[in-house]
């Protein structure tokens, strides 16, 4: 069996979202995966990585392959770190409240009597 380390879309139409994962190369793209080692959000700036870095030298010393993107990302990735850039991923649902931009007061909605 072929094992590749490539990315899975996932997010809709016009949000992209991608998970780095371990998988047979005769799957589908978007497919039955292995094993999921990390993620990449293109959307916010600076775009977001999390990658379990251990798991994907585990994975490549086995034997598995990574695409061109998947190579490219690890790359981005290790220089974020040796940096000291790296920053942890936003906790769910962060992404919907930075969109919408700060919160008004309930007192400034209402209006005056």
């Amino acid at each position: 069996m072929a094992v590749v380390i490539r990315l899975q879309r996932a997010g809709g139409r016009n949000r992209p979202f991608f998970r780095m994962v371990v998988a047979d190369s005769r799957r589908a793209r978007d497919g039955a995966f292995i094993e999921k080692l990390g993620y990449y959000d293109p959307i916010p700036d600076p775009d977001v990585i999390s990658i379990d870095r251990a798991r994907v030298d585990r994975w490549v010393a086995q034997g598995a392959q990574p695409s061109v993107a998947v190579r490219e990302l690890v790359r981005r990735f290790d220089r974020r770190q040796a940096a000291g850039g790296a920053e942890p991923p936003p906790p769910a649902g962060a992404r919907s409240r930075a969109a919408a931009g700060p919160a008004a007061p309930a007192s400034a909605a209402a209006p005056a009597e």
